[in-house]
Parts: C-alpha cells; structure tokens; sequence
C-alpha cells in the first residue's frame, strides 16, 4: 500500500512540477499576450463607436460585479482612455515589462471594460473567461523569469533569482487543465440543458443555422436578408448529425490531449479546434475565433525554439561546407 502511495505521488509530483523551464513560461507569456492584444479589440471594439464627446448614461442592467461598487452609468471619455490603457498594458505584459504589475492592470481593466460592455448591452458574454483565468495564473506565477524585459535588467544588475524547473511547470500545467477543462464543461453544460439529443438530434444544430442565417433581418422591400451558407447547411441533415458528433467528441475528449506527449499530434488536435472557431464565426456568428491564443499552453515554445535555432545552425554549418 505504501509503495502505491509513493508512486501516485511520483506521478502526481511528475505531472504537475516538471517538463519546462523560466524560458517555457516566457515564451507562452510573449505568445498569448501578443495574442490578446488582438482578443482585446474583437471584444471591445464596440466601445469605440460610442460618442465619446456625449454625456454619462445609465447602463441597461449593470453586471454584478458594478452594483456593490455604485457603477450605474457610462463614461465615454474614460472607457477609451480605459481601452488605451489595456492595449499598453498588454503590451507590457507580453514583452515581461514589470510583468506581475501589467498583469494585475490588464486584469482589472479586462474586468472594468468588459464589465462596462454587457452593462450597456444588457447581456452577460463568457468569451473572456480561458483568457482572464490565464491571467490569473499567469498573475500568481513567475511568468517574467524568461524571455522578458524584466529578466534581462535583472542580469544586468546581477544574477536574477532562478526560476526552478517546478515554479514554471505548475503554471504551464494549470494553464493545461483548465483550458481542456473549459471544454470538457461545454460538453456538459449542453448535456445538462439540452440532454443528449443536442450532439444526435440535427434538428437542434439545422434550427441554430436557420436562425443565424437570418440574423440579418429583412430589406426596405421586406424581403429576407440571410447568409447563403449556414442555409444551405440547415438543410443537410446527415451532415448536421456529423457536425454534432464531431462537437461531442471534440469537447468531451478535449481533457484527453494531456496525456498526449507528441507536439504534432497536439498541434493536429487543436487545429481541428481552431477550424470548428472559425467556422462557428463564419455559420454561426459565435466570436470565439481568437480563443486558441489559449492553445499556447500546450506546447514547450523554448524547446521548439532551441530545435529551430539548432536547425538554422546546421543550415549555415552545410552552406559554408558546400554540402546539398
């Protein structure tokens, strides 16, 4: 008994405390911040139509996390201020300029302006949520310890304190879980609302398409404005039932991808994920095409860099021989 104690604590200890380095979690920081500057504006991109030079309003329903704090109303100059601030602190954060500082801002500014966002619009959006749990991780971790402005001004002032094998690891791996947990409760969430029939029955998916198909209302002359391809699709329903099959085993077998060692296996998984995003934005309208900056996390960056550079190496060492 005590044997099996020991190596379920091995392998517990294995899995979450080894396999990368200070200059892993740096390279997953530059990535995924470069990455949200541009999540940045898919989701807030709204509040630059707002008049900025127009008075304070009220907001339709204020989110939850408004009303302790009084927040009932909108301030357009202050929400682009607000949405300059984010950018540059992104910015910071991903290049590992005081990166626990930028961190912590673009936290709380992520929290205020999406905050201000379903506020007007009166509806709640959960399109941040792997993004802003990420920051939390990455917040609490060392995440400036390599490949950042921070850790070369601390070589240059002395040597930096080391960031051990086991405090970049356990952020990576929590990264891990979390993201493939996020789908794994989507698959769910769908059981538990909609029961099984979601994933077998294609009416469900062809009367998601019928309607996405019609968003865009009618013309001045009363005629139907829709998209051609949702359409065409809402009427093929063997092609609906693959389409709902294909989304069961996606997100219920997402959490499987952690025990996948091979980096191209990996990566062919999560860009079948990355086309069902895209192809949800293009028929269905759902924005979560710029979710897999989340998929970052799944791979070692610092040890696909040092293959490339030895690659390149290699490359230069058989030109200057004169070798094919």
């Amino acid at each position: 008994m005590a044997q099996v104690v020991v190596k379920i604590s091995e392998a517990w200890n294995r899995f979450w405390f080894t396999g990368y380095s200070a200059e892993s979690l740096g390279l997953i920081r530059l990535c995924f911040g470069i990455g949200l500057f541009f999540f940045n504006l898919t989701q807030l991109w709204t509040l630059l139509l707002i008049d900025a030079s127009g008075d304070p309003f009220y907001y339709v329903r204020p989110v939850w996390y408004f009303e302790p704090f009084g927040l009932e109303h909108n301030f357009p100059r202050l929400d682009l201020v607000l949405l300059a601030t984010l950018q540059l602190a992104t910015l910071s954060m991903a290049f590992g300029y005081r990166t626990r500082l930028s961190t912590l801002l673009v936290i709380v500014l992520v929290c205020y302006l999406r905050g201000v966002r379903d506020s007007i619009l009166g509806e709640g959006h959960h399109r941040y949520h792997v993004p802003f749990n990420l920051l939390v991780i990455l917040a609490v971790a060392r995440s400036g310890g390599g490949h950042s402005v921070d850790a070369r001004r601390a070589s240059n002032t002395g040597a930096p304190p080391a960031v051990e094998e086991w405090q970049a690891s356990w952020p990576i791996m929590a990264m891990q879980v979390y993201t493939a947990s996020f789908y794994f409760w989507s698959f769910l969430a769908k059981v538990r609302t909609t029961g099984w029939d979601w994933f077998f029955d294609p009416r469900r998916i062809q009367d998601l398409l019928l309607e996405r198909s019609l968003t865009w209302g009618v013309t001045a002359q009363g005629e139907p404005v829709f998209n051609a391809m949702p359409y065409w699709l809402s009427q093929q329903e063997e092609l609906c039932r693959l389409l709902g099959v294909g989304t069961l085993v996606m997100e219920a077998g997402f959490p499987l991808i952690l025990l996948v060692k091979r980096p191209l296996a990996r990566l062919a998984f999560l860009a079948g994920v990355a086309f069902f995003h895209l192809a949800n934005l293009v028929l269905a309208y759902v924005s979560f095409a710029l979710l897999p900056i989340a998929f970052f996390v799944f791979f070692d960056l610092e040890k696909a860099r040092l293959q490339l550079v030895a690659w390149r190496q290699r490359r230069a060492r058989d030109v200057v021989s004169g070798s094919p």
